[in-house]
């Protein structure tokens, strides 16, 4: 897809997300807005190398998004290209419904059951390992919430990394800033990041995570890294809604009908902008 079209594709996506939530009354919509332009790359843009007919297919690149309660971006995904059928889309939030609020391995397309924060990089590195331990080209890509960063496991694997040579692991950082209940503004981990992730033996790249040529820049730079490879996405949190964004209250808050109606049109009038 050309940049215009990844634009449009993402504007589809805030809006089946947005709608999902307001039926079923649940869901992450400020942390799913932030990282949605950086799934639409992945998955549009010739990213990832992933057979949808066969998502299980054993030479595919393999995606881990950390932050699993931004499935609902990634669940509208599936439902757009295929994974998904509508009937198992509108399983979202039901209960007994096999689409929850988090992901798990029994979902096609899913790799990792996600909840705890802090691990998907060391499983990302084992994924890469066998990669090349049993000298596969496929590669691994994980994305991750910036406040799992301050898990020191996360840089435990960032070490492994390096020592194993893993070239053919992509780290994604979604810096937006919030987290739950906190804002980040404590620099400590975020100061220099790029010249820290050099210091242990990576090669890295600081984008803004809302501009499609930066993103797609990035990606072809972390392609063709003779290290492993990590982007810190600056994002917003609810990015494409005027009153959610940088809003700590959006972590898993519904809109009020009155909200929903604002938000709709908001969406509506990017899209409408998209499309002249």
């Amino acid at each position: 897809m050309q940049i215009k079209q990844l634009q449009q594709k993402a504007a589809w996506v805030r809006r089946q997300v947005l709608e999902a939530i307001a039926a079923k009354g649940k869901g992450h919509i400020g942390g799913t807005y932030s990282c949605t332009d950086v799934l639409v790359a992945l998955y549009y843009a010739g990213i990832l190398r992933i057979d949808l007919k066969n998502p299980r297919q054993p030479d595919r690149d393999r995606f881990i998004l950390s932050k699993g309660h931004a499935c609902l971006a990634l669940y509208s995904i599936y439902l757009d290209q295929g994974i998904f059928t509508p009937e198992k889309f509108a399983e979202y939030g039901v209960d007994g419904g096999s689409l929850g609020g988090q992901l798990d391995i029994h979902i096609p397309g899913a790799e990792y059951n996600t909840g705890s924060l802090g691990h998907a990089l060391g499983i990302g590195c084992g994924m890469a390992l066998a990669a090349k331990m049993d000298e596969k080209k496929y590669k691994t890509y994980i994305l991750m919430g910036d406040a799992e960063c301050l898990e020191w496991s996360v840089w435990e694997s960032v070490m492994f990394a390096s020592e194993h040579g893993l070239n053919n692991l992509i780290g994604i950082v979604d810096r937006n800033r919030l987290s739950v209940t906190d804002v980040l503004d404590d620099e400590h981990v975020f100061r220099n990041f790029k010249e820290k992730l050099q210091m242990f033996g990576w090669n890295a790249q600081v984008i803004n995570g809302h501009s499609f040529e930066e993103i797609l820049s990035a990606f072809e730079a972390a392609k063709n890294s003779d290290k492993p490879f990590m982007l810190l996405a600056n994002t917003i949190k609810g990015k494409g809604i005027s009153f959610m964004e940088n809003g700590i209250k959006w972590h898993h808050s519904v809109p009020t009908p009155a909200e929903l109606d604002k938000a709709r049109a908001e969406l509506k009038k990017n899209e409408d902008a998209l499309s002249c």
